[in-house]
């Protein structure tokens, strides 16, 4: 029940909301091009509706995943992946994001290929919600690592960051829906905390495990392994590694 009411609950919001985002996205491309006087706030007023409801959609698309994953919906299909393709297709799209704040983002693989038993979807939404965070919590001019190894039959997929870092007691209940390492009327930074909770049911649901190892004021590291298809191209001795800031 609770999985059809959120499904058509999505369905009645995201409808007007992709039309407001849309219509607020217009106004403020016309009323750029304008000649208006300095006072005139129209554009100004047009990118904060746009970008409420971004943050609006986006909360109600980490709901949705959430409900999606608990049920057992969200359709995934293990079959042999390249996590080294999945982490660097990740790390492309958010490079803009972290170059906003003058992150640096590096990746780092142990072999040109490594090999996953799991879902490319399930992946990106593991990695992006990772990364996005790492991003998130780190200071401008910071750092951010994306890491592909394998060993002990597992695929391996690490995402550090020397940002903020948290408390032990927070970290041991950051897999919870609605969690955060900053919490209150008070937090510093935005968000619903989904994303964790959803990461981890995304993990769990192909037969991988996640953990957290954080300090507070030095950073945050995620270890998540997924197993390895039984059968699969050797790897290629040659690192492949990345660097984008």
């Amino acid at each position: 029940m609770k999985s059809a009411f959120l499904a058509n609950m999505s369905h009645e919001v995201r409808t007007p909301l992709t039309t407001i985002i849309g219509f607020a996205e217009a106004i403020e491309s016309e009323a750029s091009a304008l000649d208006l006087p300095d006072s005139c706030s129209l554009a100004k007023h047009a990118r904060l509706i746009e970008t409420g409801g971004k943050r609006l959609m986006n909360t109600l698309e980490g709901i949705l995943n959430l409900s999606r994953l608990e049920a057992g919906q969200m359709g995934f299909s293990p079959e042999a992946i390249d996590l080294v393709a999945e982490a660097k297709e990740a790390a492309d799209e958010l490079r803009p994001k972290a170059r906003e704040k003058d992150i640096h983002l590096r990746m780092q693989a142990e072999n040109s290929t490594v090999w996953a038993e799991a879902d490319d979807g399930g992946v990106q939404i593991v990695t992006r919600n990772l990364l996005s965070n790492a991003i998130k919590y780190t200071d401008d001019g910071g750092t951010v690592w994306i890491r592909v190894s394998q060993g002990a039959g597992h695929a391996i997929v690490e995402v550090e960051d020397n940002g903020i870092g948290m408390e032990t007691e927070t970290a041991e209940t950051l897999f919870e829906p609605f969690r955060q390492a900053s919490e209150g009327f008070d937090r510093e930074y935005e968000g619903t905390g989904i994303g964790l909770a959803v990461t981890q049911k995304a993990v769990e649901q192909m037969n991988g495990t996640i953990e957290v190892e954080a300090e507070k004021q030095v950073g945050s590291r995620f270890v998540v392994r997924l197993p390895q298809p039984t059968t699969c191209p050797a790897p290629s001795p040659r690192r492949r590694s990345l660097t984008a800031s």
